[in-house]
């Protein structure tokens, strides 16, 4: 007998509290105007699958992958990923609301996923892979990016103020185009910043 589908354990709810999940999508299926309350989705795959005018409030994903999955006009509040592959997801198509320090993506692998233009205050990206991700013109307030990998992520216009980068890996950014007073970083993360003004560091 196939495992149930994530369709099918929602059985047709609109609305779902402290419920935990671990069905699956297939790409292109589209789950519409369910909203989740406390919930946790547990190794569900909805790959390439379309989630419109959802809402994921206090949710915790685990072990999930989330790969190219449509969240346009979806909202998310206060949740946690950990673990979760969420490659070219398009954050800044979703509703983003009330981000703060329990909004975090734990060991996650996200690259060339957009949160362009978004309010991600206080967010954590710890021991993440984030290689060409879009943080262009995002608020990353006080933000911790602590043991990710930042390979030619573009921060252009983003406010960086207060945001910490010590242990993260691979970030640069032109100074000259984020606002940066206040951020943490480590003597290598500094000395990068650099490069955009051709000076070279000797040890």
């Amino acid at each position: 007998m196939e495992p149930p589908t994530l369709p099918d354990q929602i059985a047709g709810e609109t609305y779902l509290d402290e419920t935990t999940f671990t069905g699956a999508m297939a790409d292109g299926d589209v789950l519409r105007g369910v909203e989740f309350d406390r919930c946790t989705f547990d190794g569900c795959v909805v790959a390439g699958a379309v989630l419109t005018d959802c809402t994921f409030s206090e949710c915790h994903f685990t072990g999930c992958d989330l790969s190219r999955a449509v969240v346009t006009d979806s909202t998310f509040r206060d949740c946690t990923f950990a673990d979760c592959v969420m490659m070219g997801v398009n954050f800044a198509a979703a509703h983003i609301g009330s981000l703060a320090a329990s909004f975090q993506f734990e060991r996650c692998r996200m690259d060339f996923t957009s949160f362009r233009g978004l309010s991600l205050t206080d967010c954590v990206w710890r021991d993440c892979r984030l290689t060409e991700a879009d943080f262009g013109e995002a608020d990353l307030r006080r933000a911790d990016f602590a043991g990710s990998d930042l390979s030619a992520a573009d921060f252009s216009g983003a406010d960086l103020r207060s945001a910490a980068f010590v242990g993260a890996h691979n970030y640069v950014f032109d100074v000259r185009s984020v606002q940066i007073k206040g951020a943490r970083l480590d003597v290598w993360g500094a000395a990068r910043l650099l490069d955009v003004f051709g000076v070279e560091i000797v040890s």
